[in-house]
């Protein structure tokens, strides 16, 4: 459909942008980490915030997804190299978004599929071609996101890192990030805590998926998603989001699905239940860090931004225009509920 559909031009990709950014806003967001942004989008991010057409803040992982050679990095990279120095507390570039396996109908698993038993989902990368790709990133100073779905995607990425932090000594720390985790059992759990790899959990992709999931793996395999509670009993560097948009509550609806365990077909992992605290913590003071925002937001002092905001009015009743005029009379800062 998208070939016969004529595309957006830039003018109405901008004010899609705006409506977007602000209703994530109304929902008390304000910081995005964008997992998968091509190098047109970022322009068209560039060209909204010289606009003023951005609501929240954009942490932008440019996307290398459909790329299998690190000489097809290395030219994204040479995109990116006129972006190092144009960021701001608005717009900047967080890193290169790598994808290891597929999602729920493709992860990459131990054992084969529940539906078909020849199947065990997919890897993408050649695992030495991925230490290389990986590689041409950290070299030039940006850090990286690998989708790693399946257990047997989260033993692989884990295998690439510890290759690429062995031969690249003295990465910064959260240089190396894994994305989702999906299936991480304890050994793997303890193998990322031990090489200093943060994980990044989606709870929202759980609840709203764990009907089709089932059919793919089985209640067993479903259950043990997002192990949030392993994760943060490890000490793990684990922060929390949404793979895709969360609707009208927002983070919130993360935040519950962690602490519940909730699924459209009832509870599953009741074991791997956080604390409401410790949810909030991943959504803010751990996203911040991870973000690099520690010394911009997540904090109780004078000129810090809030991490989530509750509005003192409905934000959906305004203007997009009119959201920065807005005061919240609530804010959530470093996890705790602060009354202005």
């Amino acid at each position: 459909m998208e070939r016969l559909v004529p595309a957006p031009d830039r003018a109405q990709r901008v004010d899609g942008l705006r409506l977007a950014s602000a209703q994530y806003a109304a929902t008390g967001i304000g910081t995005v980490r964008d997992c998968a942004v091509t190098p047109e989008d970022y322009a068209v991010l560039l060209a909204a915030r010289e606009a003023g057409a951005l609501s929240t803040r954009i942490r932008a992982l440019i996307s290398a997804l459909g790329m299998t050679s690190a000489a097809q990095v290395e030219d994204l990279l040479d995109v990116m190299e006129a972006w190092r120095d144009s960021s701001d507390p608005w717009l900047r570039v967080w890193g290169v978004k790598f994808g290891l396996d597929g999602g729920l109908e493709a992860g990459a698993t131990e054992e084969p599929y529940a539906c078909d038993h020849a199947f065990s989902g997919t890897l993408i990368w050649e695992p030495d071609a991925l230490v290389e790709a990986v590689e041409a990133v950290v070299r030039r100073g940006w850090r990286v996101g690998t989708h790693a779905y399946g257990d047997r995607a989260v033993r692989t990425l884990l295998d690439v890192y510890e290759r690429v932090l062995a031969r690249n000594p003295g990465l910064p720390a959260g240089t190396l990030v894994m994305e989702h985790g999906g299936l991480a059992g304890p050994e793997q759990r303890a193998r990322a805590v031990e090489l200093g790899i943060p994980v990044t959990i989606q709870q929202p992709l759980l609840h709203d998926t764990a009907e089709v999931e089932e059919g793919f793996w089985g209640p067993e395999r479903v259950a043990r998603l997002f192990p949030a509670r392993g994760w943060i009993d490890l000490g793990a560097q684990v922060s929390a989001g949404s793979d895709f948009p969360v609707g009208r509550f927002g983070a919130m609806r993360s935040v519950y699905g962690m602490t519940t365990r909730q699924t459209v077909i009832g509870v599953k992992g009741p074991e791997h239940a956080i604390t409401y605290a410790e949810a909030l913590t991943l959504h803010t003071v751990n996203a911040a860090r991870l973000c690099g925002d520690q010394d911009l937001r997540g904090a109780l002092a004078p000129g810090r931004l809030a991490d989530l905001a509750v509005w003192d009015q409905d934000p959906a009743d305004c203007p997009s225009d009119a959201l920065r005029d807005l005061n919240p009379v609530h804010t959530i800062v470093g996890g705790r509920l602060v009354t202005r």
